[in-house]
Parts: C-alpha cells; sequence; structure tokens
C-alpha cells in the first residue's frame, strides 16, 4: 500500500478506532493497485466514511469558513501539532497584484494541512445534547442494598 507510512503513523498513535474522512478524490484509484485510497484504508483495519463529495467552484472558501465557526471551539497539543500550526499559519492566499484580485489559497506546502482541517470543519458535526437521555443509567453496587 502507497500509505502504509500514514497507517503505520495511526497505529502508532493508537488511532486503530479513528473514523477517516477523505477529500472527493479518495474515490481515484491508484494507478499502481487500482484500488481506491478509501479501499487500502479499509483493508488496513481502518473506518472510513464515503469520500467528501467535491464541492466545486468555492469549496476552500467554504473549507475556510467552516474553520474559521469552529475554531473558538478547538485546542492543540502544543507539543505535538507544532508543524500543523506552523502550516495553518503560512496558508495564505494567492493574488495576482496587478488587477488587485485573489486567485484562491496558494498551493504550496501549507496548504494540504489547512485544506485536512478545513475538511474536518466540513465534515464536524457536534455531540447531541440529547443523544444519552434516556440511556439506562447502571450505578456501581452499593453493598447496602
Amino acid at each position: 500500500m502507497r500509505d502504509a507510512f500514514h497507517v503505520n503513523w495511526m497505529r502508532e498513535r493508537g488511532s486503530e478506532k479513528a473514523v477517516n474522512y477523505l477529500p472527493h478524490d479518495g474515490v481515484n484509484a491508484s494507478t499502481i493497485t487500482g484500488k481506491t485510497y478509501a479501499e487500502h484504508w479499509r483493508e488496513a483495519g481502518f473506518a472510513v466514511e464515503p469520500p467528501v463529495k467535491n464541492q466545486g467552484r468555492g469549496a476552500a472558501m467554504m473549507r475556510i469558513e467552516a474553520l474559521r465557526r469552529l475554531s473558538p471551539q478547538l485546542w492543540f497539543n502544543e507539543a505535538t501539532t507544532e508543524a500543523g500550526r506552523e502550516a495553518l499559519g503560512f496558508y495564505h492566499e494567492k493574488r495576482d497584484y496587478e488587477r488587485q484580485v485573489g486567485l484562491g489559497p496558494e498551493h504550496d506546502w501549507s496548504s494540504h494541512a489547512a485544506d485536512a482541517l478545513g475538511l474536518v470543519a466540513v465534515c464536524y458535526e457536534a455531540p447531541s445534547r440529547t443523544a444519552s437521555f434516556n440511556r439506562v443509567i447502571q450505578y456501581k453496587e452499593q453493598g447496602w442494598v
């Protein structure tokens, strides 16, 4: 598997139960194996949601706006996220200075990390406040009942 590095990286960090959300090109077949990236992850034992559909024009701005809405709820482990935070800080718009217009995000070393976190923000669903409302409460044996 071409992504064996990433599978091992996830396993080393105890993320075997993580659900993987792939971008729209997660349905593309590898030119080497003929399998999709989603198939590779499933074969490695990971849960994979259907890839997020291509959002078309404006997709980058949708990711940026979703992340702006979610960012007040985020926290980062300073010791383990330095490279990702550096990429987020460097992520920027490509500009045409002659016409004074923005051309969308610059595709450089920072864009994959920023796009990945933006996709997390697009896919994020807040936990339901009523999810455990009618759950059965199991009390530990008190010894006196």
